[in-house]
C-alpha cells in the first residue's frame, strides 16, 4: 500500500503546474483561431524541444496591448524582451495551451 501512495505522489508531483515568470520568450509561430490568435512560444533559454501555446482571444480586454507587445518582439527580435507571467505553467508536456486571460504580458527594450 505504501508503494501505491508513493507512486501516486510521484505522478502528481511530475505533472504539477506552478506559477511562473517566463523571461525573454520567443515567438515561434502564430495562427488565427475562431476566437482570436494562437501564439506558439518558447522560453529563449529553455529546452529547444519545449514550446507552449497562448490563445489571445478577442474577448480578452487587454488583447490589443498583448498583441502589440508580440508585434514589437517580432519586429525587434533580440533587442526586445517579451516576458510572460503564467499562473499555472508546466514545462512539460510540450504543446500546453494557456488562455490569454490567465497570462500577463510585459516587455522591455534592451539597450545596446
Amino acid at each position: 500500500m505504501k508503494k501505491i501512495w508513493i507512486g501516486l505522489f510521484l505522478c502528481v508531483a511530475t505533472n504539477s503546474a506552478f506559477a511562473a515568470k517566463l523571461e525573454d520568450v520567443n515567438v515561434l509561430d502564430s495562427a488565427p483561431s475562431k476566437d482570436g490568435l494562437t501564439l506558439k512560444l518558447q522560453v529563449k533559454d529553455g529546452p529547444k524541444d519545449s514550446y507552449f501555446f497562448v490563445n489571445v482571444s478577442k474577448t480578452d480586454r487587454s488583447s490589443f496591448d498583448k498583441l502589440n507587445l508580440v508585434i514589437k518582439k517580432l519586429k525587434n527580435g533580440n533587442d526586445f524582451k517579451l516576458s510572460l507571467d503564467i499562473q499555472s505553467f508546466s514545462i512539460s508536456p510540450p504543446g500546453s495551451y494557456y488562455r490569454s486571460e490567465d497570462v500577463s504580458f510585459s516587455a522591455a527594450e534592451l539597450e545596446e
